[in-house]
């Protein structure tokens, strides 16, 4: 909890003790800024899940809904090592970029615009060779992905292909995601890095949106990926989609699924149901019809 007129500040090096947790905790060796080094880094990192469950908590327990506590990087790993918690997107690029900081990488944050709004999803811009390659934590992308204004990219993970393409018209990159039957638009983005003291408040108006207004996870599984949001979980692979409804043992499966423990869901789900009724009697009550939850 930040102190009244505390300032937020917003470097990774000031979080050093973090990202020797981090290689702890996977069992990973310092190496050489290459390329095949990120993508090792990016395929442990990617087993920090999305959710905002701790979010949600953590709204819950600021005084100040104007400064909300933001869970930085020494708190996502602990977190995460003791609970199997996460974050949402601002938490896990913020951590990532920490982490690559200390690793010998030059690299720097950007927004993204979603179906949603404008500014409420963050990347990173990583430079390896004169090549910049984007990194999606917030997406849990497991290799980066290099920016050709010229030519599309491309990669499979083990949910869906994801394809990069620059609009001239518009001068940003377009992000889709694509299977065997369709293909979805998810998010763009300019490639302007963002000063850390936008990207703060980037971060904190994103606990104003409807993200915050339901409980959303999402995990990388060994050939898919798996998806909560509110009574709905989806299993997704390249090839398939299972839906189920888990209204009625909702918090066994996320304990199951997520080894996040059940008093842990039930007491965002309580925190959930306050933070609405306070956004009620502040005024800031945002109609429950609205889009799906997105990873932002």
């Amino acid at each position: 909890m930040f102190a009244e007129g505390q300032t937020i500040r917003l470097n990774p090096d000031d979080h050093e003790d973090s990202v020797d947790a981090f290689f702890d905790f996977n069992r990973l060796s310092r190496s050489r800024a290459t390329l095949n080094f990120l993508s090792e880094l990016l395929q442990h990192f990617a087993r920090i899940p999305y959710e905002n469950i701790s979010k949600i908590i953590n709204l819950h327990e600021s005084p100040d809904w104007d400064l909300p506590k933001l869970r930085l990087p020494e708190t996502v790993i602990s977190q995460h090592i003791d609970f199997r918690l996460g974050g949402t997107c601002f938490s896990l690029t913020f951590y990532l970029q920490t982490i690559l900081a200390h690793s010998g990488f030059t690299c720097y944050p950007v927004m993204a615009d979603m179906r949603a709004g404008k500014n409420i999803h963050c990347c990173l811009i990583v430079i390896l060779d004169s090549v910049k390659y984007l990194v999606d934590p917030g997406y849990l992308l497991t290799r980066p992905m290099a920016l050709n204004p010229h030519q599309p990219k491309l990669f499979h993970t083990e949910f869906a292909g994801v394809e990069l393409r620059y609009d001239t018209t518009r001068n940003v990159y377009d992000l889709f995601t694509f299977n065997k039957n369709e293909t979805k638009w998810r998010h763009c983005f300019r490639e302007r890095p963002v000063p850390p003291g936008e990207f703060l408040q980037h971060w904190l108006a994103s606990f104003r949106r409807n993200s915050m207004h339901g409980i959303c996870l999402t995990k990388v599984l060994g050939n898919g990926v798996l998806f909560v949001n509110r009574n709905f979980m989806r299993e997704t692979t390249f090839t398939s989609k299972r839906n189920f409804n888990i209204k009625r043992s909702y918090h066994r499966t996320i304990h199951e699924r997520f080894g996040i423990d059940k008093q842990i869901v039930e007491q965002a789900q309580v925190a959930l149901a306050e933070n609405l009724e306070r956004e009620r009697a502040l005024g800031l009550w945002i109609s429950r019809n609205q889009p799906r939850i997105s990873a932002g």
